[in-house]
């Protein structure tokens, strides 16, 4: 059965009846016909498209007609408290992260039965597992699951006078600070004891960001710091 959880942490287990069908995924990129050529050239690289996905199916209790009625508006009020985890009980255990986009209904036979639809807009389209936390510091290994790249939130675990973790050809460095210091390589935000400082970030971070990938990953800082992240599938 299909698992919802919304942004209050509020979860809901939907009955049998309804389903998640079909998962699209699309790959966009950019082309450039060639006048006087066959086919096109491609001017991109790929881009993964946000999900448009539905729920759909009925929601039927013999005899019980109320009870349609107030699965319904628990179902409702739910939703209007957006992002929504979608987990599909095929997933194993992974969601996509959607917005609702209403719920259409079909009242049947006076209310005995409620034929619906909840369309939905994952603009993230990964899949994502359960979060995870990690407080290294040195050099040290560290295993990532799932197929795509996870970007971490990277906190110090202490007030520092500096930051520099690196993995890989990712590096970030934070300098001239005194305080705990928080990295969002997500929304590129650096904050120090919670005052945004993007302006101590190194520019290398400022361009390409921090990803930790698939498999065995080499993490090095000069500080005890904690990742935070989900796994993440295509």
């Amino acid at each position: 059965m299909v698992r919802l959880k919304n942004a209050l942490g509020a979860e809901i287990t939907l009955p049998p009846t309804i389903y998640m069908p079909k998962v699209p995924f699309d790959v966009r990129m950019s082309t450039q016909a060639l006048v006087g050529a066959d086919g096109v050239i491609i001017t991109s690289k790929g881009t993964i498209g946000a999900r448009s996905l539905a729920l759909m199916g009925r929601l039927y209790y013999p005899g019980d007609k109320s009870r349609v009625r107030r699965e319904a508006d628990n179902l409702l009020a739910f939703l209007m408290h957006a992002p929504i985890e979608v987990y599909p009980p095929w997933a194993d255990g992974r969601c996509l992260i959607a917005h609702p986009q209403g719920m259409p209904q079909h009242w049947i036979d006076k209310g005995v039965e409620l034929d619906l639809q909840i369309p939905m807009l994952a603009p993230d389209p990964y899949w994502y597992g359960d979060k995870e936390e990690l407080v290294l510091s040195g050099a040290q290994y560290i295993e990532i699951e799932g197929n795509a790249p996870v970007i971490p939130f990277i906190e110090t675990t202490s007030t520092v006078p500096s930051l520099t973790v690196i993995s890989g050809d990712y590096e970030v460095q934070v300098t001239g600070a005194s305080g705990k210091i928080e990295i969002d390589s997500v929304n590129f935000e650096v904050k120090v004891d919670g005052e945004n400082r993007i302006d101590l970030a190194n520019d290398g971070w400022k361009a390409f960001g921090f990803a930790l990938f698939p498999g065995e990953n080499l993490i090095s800082s000069n500080v005890e710091i904690k990742l935070s992240f989900r796994p993440r599938w295509f």
